[in-house]
Parts: C-alpha cells; sequence; structure tokens
C-alpha cells in the first residue's frame, strides 16, 4: 500500500514511543535498545521472527511487562504503564491473536464487559444494545448485537473484539496476528476497517507474519532482529526481499521455484470421491515430483477430502488407487504402512505430545526404526533427533526439552520433519505454515521442493493462496465440498483461485505474474 499520509505525519507528535527499550527474563535480554513510534492515523507494521521482540514491544506498550531500563512516552509525556487496565485509562486497546471474548454472551454484553450502562442500578438494555449497534456500524459491521459472541464467524468476532478495545477511547491500537484464522476475503474487509479507523487519527501497531499483508496495509515498517532494531522505512521506500533479509540477517533466499518434477509414475489417483454432506465427485490424481495445492476458504470441505483419503473418515464412496492398487484405508495406521504421511492443520492437538520431548516427537512416527527386540534403542533416537534438528535448523536446548516450550514455528518443523522421517511416497500436509515466521516459511518450501524433486508426491491443503502460487505445480480449488477447477500454478492468479473459491465459474487460465510468491 502506497503510504500517503507520509508527508501529512511527518510532523505530527507520536502518540506513543519507546526510547531506548530495554527488556530481560532473568539474564535473557528480548529488547535492547529499541527505539520504537506510532503517529496518528497510521499502520505501523512490526516485523521480525520469533523471538525476535515484537510481543515483547506490545507488552511494554500494554503494560503487561516493564521496561528493565529506557523510557514510554504517551503523547511524548513520559510513563509508566502498570497493567492493561492503565494502558486501556490511557487510550492504548489491544487485540491478541488468542481472542477474549465470552462466547457465552452477547455481543453487546463482550463490547462493554463490566461497564454497560445502568438505569436506577440495573442493566440499561436498549441504551447497551443502541450503542453497541453504533459502535459497529463505525466498522461496517451489521449484526444482531442480542446474538451470543460464539454464534458469529471469526472474522466478525474480530471486528467485535476491535470494537471493545475502541468502545474505551482507543487512540492506540495493537494489534497481534489479527489475519491468522481470517479467510483472504475476510481480510480485505479487516482491513477496509483499518483503513477507516486511521482517518479518525487512530494509530496501529500492527504485528503479522504475512509479508503480503503488511505491504497491503501499512504505512512504515520497523524490523526487529535478537530484541534490536534493524530499520524504521516507510512502506513504499522498501521490498519484502530487504525486510526477509533483514529479518534473518542474511541474504534474500528468493522465491521458490515451481517444482518441474511432476512427469512420474502416478502414485495416487481419486475418482468420484464423495461422502454425503461434506464433498461430492472429487476427481484427481497425484505423480511423483508433484506438488497438488487443495485450495479453498473456511468451510470448503478441503480438509474432509483428504481426510477420507488417508483413512481418518469414513463412509466415502469412489474409487482410490494408491501406487497402481485400489485401496480404501482403515486407518491412518494403515495407510502408513503403505507409505503415506500426514501432516495435520492442528499440531497442538493432533500433531505433537506437548508435553513430551522433542526426540520422543520426532521418532513418533518411526518407532519400528528406533527399536530391536520391543526394546527402545534410545543411541538411534538420540543420532536421528539430532539429525532431524540439524537438518531444519530447530532452535531447542537439547533433545530432551519438551515441544510444548518450543515457538510455533519450531513445533512445525519438528512435525514436518517426522513424518519426512519415514520417507513416504505420498505426503497429504495441511496448512504447512500457517502461524509460523518468514525463515521458517521458506525452510519448509524449500525442504518439501527437495522431497519433490527427489520424487515425493505432495499434497498441500492451504488457505494461503499466495503459498499455493508459488509452490505447487497444479492447485485444485474447493468449494463447498466441490472442485472448481484444476489450474497449472505456473498459470494460476489470486484473484481467480478467490473467485472460484467463493463459488464463481472464473477463467481456468490466469494472468501470469499476478501473484507476489512465497512471501506471505
Amino acid at each position: 500500500m502506497e503510504s500517503t499520509r507520509e508527508t501529512s505525519v511527518a510532523s505530527e507528535a507520536p502518540l506513543i514511543r519507546l526510547e531506548a527499550a530495554r527488556k530481560a527474563f532473568g539474564t535473557n535480554v528480548v529488547l535492547d535498545g529499541v527505539d520504537f513510534e506510532l503517529l496518528p492515523g497510521e499502520i505501523h507494521a512490526l516485523c521480525g521472527e520469533n523471538g525476535a521482540g515484537k510481543s515483547t514491544c506490545l507488552g511494554l506498550l500494554y503494560g503487561l511487562h516493564q521496561p528493565s531500563a529506557g523510557t514510554i512516552y504517551r503523547d511524548e509525556r513520559a510513563v509508566q504503564i502498570e497493567n492493561p487496565s492503565h494502558a486501556q485509562a490511557m487510550g492504548i486497546g489491544c487485540v491478541f491473536q488468542e481472542l477474549s471474548l465470552a462466547g457465552a454472551l452477547s455481543v453487546a454484553e463482550n463490547i462493554f464487559a463490566g461497564r454497560a450502562p445502568s438505569r436506577f442500578g440495573f442493566v440499561d438494555w436498549p441504551e447497551l444494545h443502541r450503542q453497541a449497534l453504533a459502535l459497529l456500524s463505525e466498522l461496517g459491521l451489521d449484526v444482531d448485537v442480542s446474538r451470543p459472541v460464539d454464534s458469529l464467524p471469526i472474522s466478525s468476532r474480530q471486528i467485535v473484539e476491535i470494537a471493545k478495545a475502541l468502545s474505551l477511547n482507543s487512540r492506540v491500537l495493537l494489534l497481534d496476528e489479527p489475519t491468522s484464522a481470517l479467510a483472504p476475503d475476510e481480510v480485505d474487509a479487516l482491513f477496509e476497517v483499518l483503513r477507516g479507523l486511521t482517518r479518525r487519527g487512530i494509530g496501529i501497531v500492527y504485528v503479522s507474519h504475512h509479508m503480503s499483508e503488511i505491504f497491503r496495509v501499512a504505512d512504515r515498517i520497523t524490523v526487529l532482529r535478537d530484541g534490536r532494531r534493524i530499520s524504521t522505512l516507510p512502506a513504499n521506500r522498501t521490498s519484502q526481499q530487504q525486510v526477509v533479509a533483514e529479518m534473518i540477517g542474511g541474504a534474500h533466499p528468493g522465491d521458490v521455484k515451481h517444482s518441474q518434477n511432476a512427469h512420474g509414475e502416478e502414485v495416487l489417483s481419486v475418482d468420484n470421491l464423495s461422502l454425503p454432506g461434506a464433498f461430492t465427485n472429487v476427481t484427481f490424481a497425484v505423480r511423483k515430483g508433484e506438488i497438488l495445492g487443495l485450495a479453498g476458504l473456511m468451510g470448503s470441505r478441503r480438509s474432509e477430502i483428504v481426510r477420507s483419503i488417508v483413512g481418518l473418515s469414513h463412509g466415502a464412496q469412489g474409487d482410490i488407487r494408491f501406487k497402481g492398487e485400489p485401496v480404501k484405508f482403515a486407518s491412518l495406521r494403515d495407510a502408513m504402512r503403505s507409505g503415506v504421511g500426514f501432516v495435520p492443520e492442528e499440531r497442538k492437538t493432533e500433531g505433537l505430545f506437548l508435553d513430551q520431548s522433542l526426540s520422543d516427537n520426532l521418532v513418533a512416527a518411526s518407532l519400528d526404526a528406533h527399536a530391536a527386540f520391543g526394546i527402545m534403542r534410545r543411541r538411534s533416537i538420540r543420532a536421528a533427533s539430532r539429525a532431524a534438528i540439524d537438518a531444519f535448523s530447530v532452535k531447542a536446548s537439547n533433545i530432551s526439552e519438551r515441544i510444548g516450550a518450543l515457538s510455533g514455528g519450531n513445533q512445525q518443523k519438528v512435525m514436518l520433519a517426522k513424518w519426512l522421517k519415514r520417507a513416504p511416497d505420498l505426503l497429504v500436509i495441511e496448512e504447512p505454515t500457517r502461524g509460523v515466521d518468514v525463515a521458517a516459511k521458506f525452510q519448509i518450501h524449500n525442504e518439501l521442493l527437495r522431497r519433490a524433486a527427489d520424487g515425493m508426491a505432495i499434497v498441500v491443503v492451504s488457505s494461503d493462496f499466495p503459498e499455493l502460487v508459488s509452490l505447487c505445480t497444479r492447485i485444485l480449488v474447493v468449494h463447498e465440498g466441490r472442485v472448481m477447477g484444476d489450474i497449472a500454478a505456473a498459470d494460476a492468479a489470486e484473484d481467480s483461485l478467490l473467485q472460484m473459491a467463493a463459488g464463481q465459474a472464473a477463467a481456468a487460465s490466469a494472468r501470469r505474474g499476478a501473484h507476489t510468491g512465497a512471501q506471505s
């Protein structure tokens, strides 16, 4: 997004700023002399790998942490923000990645929690609803404010959370990964809301791993690395390549190249696969060396399709052939024995044992390779774990560290490494880079491309359309359980994919070069 406010805001005093901010937890220094400022009416993005200090900056600005050194200024007055309630009283609102709404309460009750208007000692419900409606109307959301908030789609809940922050007359809004659970069309709607807020003079600190989104919405970008500020530049005077290079401290790894080794023998073919109430007449094939993308918005039933194939759900009718033989896997274990690997979307609930060690998780899918006469060979497990840690650059103190203590990106790398250790003929992976930082994303992409080049057939299920365009050989677009199109990724454009994902019959061929690469 072009920074049209660059000249007009240059002379305005910051709404809030950090000066030489330092924060240490014990001997661990997580911020070291960081300067940061937010101007009225701007969206200022904070970029950096996991552990760079982004969340700690937000914590200082919202009173979750106190600086070990340095100063916080609010309207150019030195302040100490004692806690989130104090921050709110100072006009600072925060929307975290994990929404803090009470699902059973109404929309209006959530927005004015603990501050509902009263009359004669009782809640003034008509006035509560009027104020909530007025606030949501300013944000472009038309919803029954008496509805329980958990009956709303996630995108609407995100707007309700923003309305809750604004109900405190916030002039500073801190957003932590606001689009992590949103579909592309919902992201567009959120950005319209944010632009409307900046026109009212509200300043927004925007934290996200999605580079393409940052360059669409941000006026300025500050890059953090290892707790230090590397740069602050207007978005229209830098590039995704420069930002990524500054984040990782080295040369930009470049756009990943499409896999071209897709002419091998057929590994998986699916013909007229249907499951009542879920999907209908799904037909496709995947060859050795091919990365097939399965694209779709939330509710498209992409996941139900692949889970029926790998034996995680049952009842589907149709023909599935694996390595030339008809199959109907009774379970995932059955599919694994045949040469299938499956990396689920929900790493914390389905993919990992969070209370167990890194090494236990790494070998969980290949225990037979580390056992002799029913006894686990610890030396073999240690060697395999260290090799995986080195191959994927997993940041951990040792192989005995509890997997739940690692960052999301490192957990994702461990989960992928666990399945690649089996060297499956077919790997099915859901949302491979959701919630991971840029460096981890490139590493995961490059490993998938390397495995495809070695002949592995891969199916990637993702709602990240730029990722699919950059990574895959072909893309199948699914809408409400039906395949709307089968497009060569080299000919795909994100707008065409989005049209088909929304159920529109878009042209199968798309403009070459309309995507931005695997940098989102």
